[in-house]
């Protein structure tokens, strides 16, 4: 029904067709598919773009492999005209394995990304499907956020997403959207003509190693501690959140699931509320504290060639920022005690 719908619109009347927590190139040669069946061609004007977004650690982590074998299809290739747009899911790769390893992930899925493209021959687009908080891969800092992206995978080029109250803070009124282009367009000239200095192979290492470290730390709260779920349950609005018809989605993908079917935005929504921000800084101590070595402080003030400072610098920010007597009393006001309210103050 919906490729029946699409395939009546006016030509160029939609632009990509996304598929969220994509998995396998079969998913857009899938959608690909639906759309021939329909008659939505380039010749017509109808077919979509078909943007797959790797969202979770696993799906980020094989996405050039998925990549690589939807352009050995020779049909494939030869529809889409050279160009191929690939989402980045920020928010939901955090909520999978923490922020840090999320970020790297994001980061090394990119750069092997770009590269499978180069091979074949096809011109990468990347789309940033960020969030407005850190805890769902914002950046207040514009200019050093488009900065920390890896080298050769903008290229002049790049689309992110601008939702809810971001909207109005970067493109509120003419002066500041002019101002916000002003910074897009700076940093995007500054990528394209200075020479990004390229991460060394131990910076790189030392990286996956404290990124590991932040991953297992991360989930052992999140996935393996029983007294988590009913904590988040009873000490945040969660509950309550999903009930409120505020929302372009349900709160969950699965309405029987529990907290691991828990859409991003809900998900750092609760814990913004509480003050606790709590989806912005868990596992990063662990990480930090596994037993850097020198080579990360190398990776560290190597600012335009990675996103690690851009992290360090924006992580401490919204740690010291949460307000102890506002997550105390959403801790106090718990049905009854599981003794993990002091756990996670």
């Amino acid at each position: 029904m919906v490729f029946k719908v699409a395939s009546e619109l006016e030509p160029e009347s939609l632009g990509a067709y996304v598929i969220s927590q994509a998995n396998t190139s079969s998913d857009v040669l899938a959608v690909m598919l639906l759309q021939k069946q329909f008659g939505m061609t380039s010749e017509n004007g109808k077919l979509m773009r078909v943007v797959p977004l790797f969202e979770t650690l696993n799906d980020l982590m094989n996405s050039p492999e998925q990549l690589a074998a939807l352009f050995s299809v020779n049909s494939y290739i030869g529809s889409i005209n050279g160009k191929q747009e690939v989402m980045v899911g920020y928010s939901d790769s955090a909520k999978d394995a923490g922020r840090l390893a999320a970020c790297w992930a994001q980061y090394t899925a990119q750069e092997a990304m770009a590269k499978v493209a180069d091979k074949y021959g096809v011109e990468l687009t990347f789309f940033h499907g960020k969030g407005g908080t850190v805890g769902r891969g914002g950046n207040p800092a514009l200019y050093r956020a488009i900065l920390s992206h890896p080298p050769n995978t903008i290229n002049g080029r790049f689309r992110v997403t601008e939702q809810g109250e971001m909207i109005r803070q970067n493109f509120g009124s003419l002066e500041i959207a002019e101002r916000s282009l002003d910074i897009y367009t700076a940093a995007l000239l500054r990528e394209s003509f200075v020479k990004r200095v390229e991460p060394k192979q131990e910076w790189r290492d030392e990286m996956q190693r404290v990124s590991d470290a932040s991953c297992a730390a991360y989930r052992e709260t999140v996935n393996e501690d029983p007294r988590f779920v009913p904590y988040f349950r009873q000490a945040t609005p969660e509950l309550e959140l999903g009930s409120l018809n505020i929302g372009s989605r349900p709160a969950k993908r699965n309405p029987k699931g529990g907290v691991e079917s828990l859409r991003a935005i809900p998900w750092t929504f609760a814990w913004a509320q509480t003050r606790m921000h709590l989806s912005a800084w868990l596992g990063v101590g662990a990480g930090l504290s596994s037993g850097v070595s020198y080579h990360f402080f190398g990776a560290f003030f190597c600012v335009d060639s990675n996103t690690i400072h851009s992290f360090i610098t924006s992580g401490p920010f919204v740690y010291l920022s949460r307000a102890r007597r506002t997550r105390e009393f959403y801790a106090k006001c718990m049905k009854n005690g599981h003794g993990s309210a002091k756990s996670f103050l």
